[in-house]
């Protein structure tokens, strides 16, 4: 059937053979490569590799029982693969999970309760430079507004999607946690009054751009009012917070951009 004067038929599938475990090895490998850049595992299951690897162990020692060096090769090298990425998966997931427990359900920002405990330790960081430092309190204008014409479903929409340009103006060192049903609270690294006026203006105007249908004829616009606590100095990180909630009551309602300065 295969009448070649270098290959026999064996010899055919044997390269065959090999070319098949090679490519299995080339998925995994890939798979890994993948998993390593994007530290996602959120489409792969735990359960589904485990078993998996059970079938390889199975797969091998079939190899073992009829001397397939093809067999003990490729599912040897493959279990290797998989039993990586499974690491990787119970790696990742464990990661994932931290990491959800420190965000709020609605807004996928930091929640309160992990603001308390990593806020105090960029404040510290803050001291040790030398540097200046801000703790904003946002309020969203018109939330209720939005609640009371649609609904609840509507409005949480509202404030993930005003929560996610929030943390997207933001630098690395900074933070923004949901503090409750219409306020955040926003840690600002070395900025003193002149640059916590330039993050002010800046979530101003981005915020102003969400807009959200009441009605075939309204439609409703958020505007931030802002109080803010700059020092430079060792402070309460409650005395911070809850003089920025304070300056928001003195915001002047002509300011343009609305933001007002804690003194006391």
């Amino acid at each position: 059937m295969f009448e070649n004067i270098m290959f026999d038929e064996d010899t055919i599938f044997t390269y065959i053979g090999y070319a098949a475990g090679l490519s299995t090895i080339l998925t995994f490998a890939l798979q890994i490569w993948k998993i390593i850049e994007t530290k996602n595992v959120s489409s792969l299951s735990s359960y589904m590799y485990i078993i998996y690897c059970l079938g390889l162990v199975c797969w091998f020692a079939y190899g073992v029982y009829i001397d397939s060096y093809i067999l003990l090769f490729s599912n040897l090298i493959t279990f290797l693969c998989s039993f990586v990425i499974l690491i990787l998966i119970l790696y990742y997931d464990a990661e994932d999970r931290i990491e959800r427990e420190r965000r709020d359900d609605i807004t996928t920002v930091y929640n309160m309760k992990y603001f308390l405990q990593a806020a105090p330790e960029k404040i510290a960081q803050s001291l040790i430079a030398k540097q200046n430092f801000s703790v904003i309190m946002l309020k969203i204008d018109n939330l209720e507004k939005l609640r009371a014409k649609t609904n609840q479903k509507t409005a949480d929409k509202a404030l993930k999607q005003i929560g996610a340009v929030i943390e997207k103006d933001l630098r690395g060192t900074d933070m923004v946690a949901r503090y409750n049903h219409e306020k955040f609270v926003i840690f600002l690294a070395n900025s003193d009054e002149k640059g916590t006026k330039v993050v002010a203006a800046r979530l101003t105007e981005n915020i102003k751009k969400i807009q959200f249908k009441c009605s075939a004829k309204e439609k409703i616009m958020f505007l931030p009012i802002m109080g803010a606590n700059t020092s430079k100095h060792a402070k309460a990180l409650s005395d911070l917070i809850h003089g920025a909630d304070k300056a928001i009551e003195e915001v002047s309602p002509k300011s343009k951009i609305k933001i007002q300065f804690y003194k006391k």
